[in-house]
């Protein structure tokens, strides 16, 4: 696959020297605790290693891209598409920023680069993903990019000392080309 260019970041393909990008906010409590699943607790150099071994031989599965500066071709995040299914065109988008490069706007421009992938390139009909209600900046940036609200999961997670909600977000195709 070729790099996806906007105007300030490209989505590109991973490489062995990301690592350092990933450590960058692999064990960042702001940054990850959001996240759930492999990232709630600290992780060693060579989980991290391990992690990004498995998304250049292909294990992770989907289409995992980093989100780099245009121009410094720095390593600012990454997203991905996963869960993709062929037959129902759908598919679920994930996205994670190093802490530096939180608040800029970057998120919303890969959001829309990707989504812009998989609704022209990949053929899908609807974009999904889930999260946390608490994540409000993360909301704003879904709802700006045309994801919907189309459930709420009660008290599905636990962090910070107490329950969370989880969103369920998505956008479908002819809206985001609306």
């Amino acid at each position: 696959m070729n790099s996806l260019m906007g105007e300030r970041v490209v989505l590109r393909e991973f490489r062995q020297e990301d690592i350092s990008g990933i450590r960058s906010w692999v064990n960042d409590a702001d940054t990850v605790r959001h996240m759930g699943g492999t990232f709630m607790r600290p992780q060693t150099w060579e989980e991290s290693e391990s992690y990004l071994s498995n998304i250049l031989n292909g294990g992770a599965g989907g289409v995992n891209l980093v989100v780099a500066d245009r121009e410094t071709k720095r390593y600012l995040g990454q997203c991905a598409l996963t869960k993709i299914d062929q037959t129902a065109r759908h598919a679920e988008l994930a996205i994670v920023l190093a802490p530096d490069s939180a608040r800029r706007g970057y998120g919303r421009e890969a959001v829309r680069l990707l989504l812009g992938f998989a609704f022209r390139q990949m053929n899908l009909n609807r974009v999904y993903l889930r999260v946390y209600a608490e994540n409000e900046r993360a909301v704003r940036c879904y709802e700006a990019c045309g994801f919907r609200v189309e459930g709420r999961q009660r008290e599905q997670v636990y962090f910070d000392g107490h329950y969370g909600d989880v969103l369920e977000m998505g956008v479908l195709r002819r809206e985001f080309e609306a």
